[in-house]
């Protein structure tokens, strides 16, 4: 089976990470907090809330090695989290992001020594931490960004940066800081690299929002989907640029991530993870996840009900379907076949690294699931 475990909360998710070992996580239940839980056998117990945030918070990471959360918010802020000595409270260092818009997205980059806040001011806030300060501070990446940036992804040299946004347009960055940074070594990608330098600039089929976007593990491909319904694989070599496009017939896609050099994960609205192969110089849909796994689930998962009409209205409320979904993709009782029942907002690696085949994703229908890619 795809699927390792599955979690339901009485909330929407629309952002998620997990610890290094995924004991705990940390969710927003699309409100201005972020609620941490840890794991006991099949449960998850409420530990701690951090409510620093007075808006809809954005986007949560976990960074394994350090342990420090960074969040980011509509109301312009974002804040590195980092749990006392007592390992009972959560204390907060402001972000001196000096954006005027709402932040997006934020990331740790490989090492953890810095992090990327996508946002709607036309730019990417490259935050480090000022030991004369004693906060995080700022650099912005802003041409030739030219709209909100909604996604952000590391290289793993630690430099590069990829990005993409409702420009319709996905980018790749030097974020190299002087002082934090080692000089990276020459890549297909450029050697000279100062803060800023434009390495790749690359459009989606039908210009489409690009609403994710992620470097391929060995940093040679750039890989981003967008609101045409299209993922875009872009891998530069000998001087030019070597671009496949793959149109679905499905809904557009929210997120990927690579699990290994051959192979693409991607999801959004249309609510399954489908698994995307490298074949030749092209790329292919090669199959769609969870679909044969629904009576698996827990009774929690479709509670019944005798009252013909609270489901049906439970069924346009929850799951965001017509009061008649086609057979073609729904089950005999209203529900979707596939595990999650409305839009899959995150996704995200094991974060340990020792399981790249294996990936969480949640949605707005309140799951939490973790998957494998089986070979």
């Amino acid at each position: 089976m795809s699927i390792l475990d599955e979690f339901i909360f009485p909330f929407c998710v629309t952002a998620h990470s997990f610890n290094h070992d995924r004991s705990q996580v940390a969710l927003c239940p699309n409100s201005n907090e972020v609620q941490i839980y840890g794991r006991s056998g099949t449960q998850w117990t409420l530990l701690h809330v951090l409510k620093e945030h007075d808006l809809l918070v954005t986007s949560i990471d976990w960074a394994p090695r350090t342990n420090r959360i960074v969040t980011c918010s509509q109301d312009k802020n974002a804040y590195v989290w980092t749990l006392d000595a007592a390992g009972s409270e959560w204390k907060p260092t402001l972000v001196h992001l000096r954006v005027n818009r709402a932040a997006t997205q934020a990331r740790w980059s490989p090492l953890e020594n810095k992090f990327a806040v996508a946002s709607g001011d036309k730019c990417v806030a490259i935050c480090y931490f000022g030991e004369g300060n004693d906060w995080w501070v700022s650099k912005h990446i802003k041409k030739p960004i030219a709209s909100t940036v909604l996604c952000v992804d590391w290289h793993p040299n630690n430099v590069l940066l990829a990005c993409g946004g409702a420009d319709m347009k996905a980018r790749v960055f030097s974020a190299f800081i002087k002082g934090v940074d080692e000089k990276p070594a020459a890549s297909a990608w450029g050697e000279r690299l100062p803060f800023s330098t434009l390495c790749g600039e690359f459009e989606s089929p039908s210009c489409g929002w690009v609403h994710s976007v992620a470097f391929s593990p060995d940093g040679d491909s750039v890989a981003f989907v967008s609101h045409d319904s299209s993922i875009t694989v872009a891998t530069p070599a000998a001087g030019d640029v070597d671009v496949a496009s793959v149109r679905s017939h499905y809904l557009p896609f929210t997120t990927l991530v690579w699990i290994n050099s051959q192979t693409i994960v991607a999801c959004g609205h249309d609510c399954s993870p489908m698994v995307y192969v490298r074949d030749g110089a092209s790329w292919r849909l090669a199959k769609k996840l969870g679909e044969n796994e629904k009576s698996r689930r827990s009774a929690t998962a479709s509670p019944s009900n005798s009252n013909s009409a609270f489901n049906l209205f439970r069924q346009m409320d929850s799951r965001n379907q017509p009061a008649k979904p086609s057979s073609a993709s729904s089950a005999a009782d209203g529900s979707l076949k596939s595990v999650h029942q409305n839009t899959i907002t995150e996704l995200h690696h094991d974060p340990s690294g020792n399981n790249p085949a294996e990936f969480s994703t949640s949605g707005l229908d309140g799951r939490l699931v973790l998957w494998a890619v089986q070979a």
